[in-house]
């Protein structure tokens, strides 16, 4: 399996400083996705933290079973961010939301903890890879309230689960075969909560050819409107 990358982060409009984080380990296959939680110095030390310990865990414990490996990096990074959080006071109550797509072998494992999401672009439509662990995404997934209304309830931004925030972690975890021409998306939810998913699926149409430019036109489209939020993207197109 080969592959192509390209990602892009933004402050956005009405924020100063940058809580996401994002890793493109390419020759890993690893690909991963942080929004930070408990303000701006912690949110952002969370996210980076997350990041990094996952990514290493990743590396370290590769040859073992992908599953178990992908839960075991959560685990660490649960652990390496309440560690960091009680040696701080500052930090206290800080997390991250993490959403990680690893490529190994003929399989693509995808996992996720928060409300950043990963998505599949195949064959011209976009499927939701990703059900938010938020008050109105487990709302949503029960019929209570639709997609448009999740998007300007008040509660929106209630995360019912993240890195650090607990002594433990469950993220969702979950293996799929890639077919070439697919495009994997992973983002924090200052793309998703200001685009549709049409508007997503809209832009990697027009941009099937440069993926870059997709990168680019996702970030610029979210800040146009009102760029509420931080805003990153990975977008991984599977080419053999």
């Amino acid at each position: 399996m080969e592959w192509i990358v390209a990602s892009r982060t933004d402050p956005g409009r009405k924020r100063t400083a940058n809580e996401d984080f994002y890793a493109a380990e390419e020759k890993l296959g690893l690909f991963v996705v942080a929004d930070g939680l408990g303000g701006h110095v912690a949110g952002r030390r969370a996210s980076e933290l997350g990041v990094g310990v996952f990514v290493e865990t990743v590396s370290n414990e590769a040859d073992d079973a992908p599953l178990g490996v992908m839960r075991a990096a959560f685990a660490r990074a649960n652990d390496e961010i309440r560690k960091l959080a009680e040696r701080d006071p500052q930090l206290r109550g800080m997390g991250t939301t993490l959403a990680a797509l690893w490529l190994h072998g003929d399989e693509a494992l995808v996992a996720h903890a928060g409300d950043s999401r990963l998505y599949l672009f195949r064959s011209g439509a976009l499927h939701a890879l990703t059900m938010d662990h938020s008050l109105v995404g487990e709302r949503v997934a029960r019929g209570e309230l639709t997609n448009e209304q999740a998007r300007i309830h008040p509660s929106r931004h209630v995360i019912t689960r993240a890195v650090g925030v607990l002594e433990s972690v469950d993220p969702d975890v979950a293996s799929l075969r890639p077919h070439s021409g697919d495009v994997f998306v992973l983002c924090s939810d200052g793309i998703s909560a200001q685009l549709t998913d049409d508007e997503i699926r809209d832009c990697l149409l027009e941009c099937q050819s440069d993926l870059s430019r997709a990168s680019r036109d996702l970030v610029d489209l979210a800040n146009a409107r009102g760029g509420e939020d931080n805003a990153t993207v990975i977008l991984v197109a599977i080419t053999s």
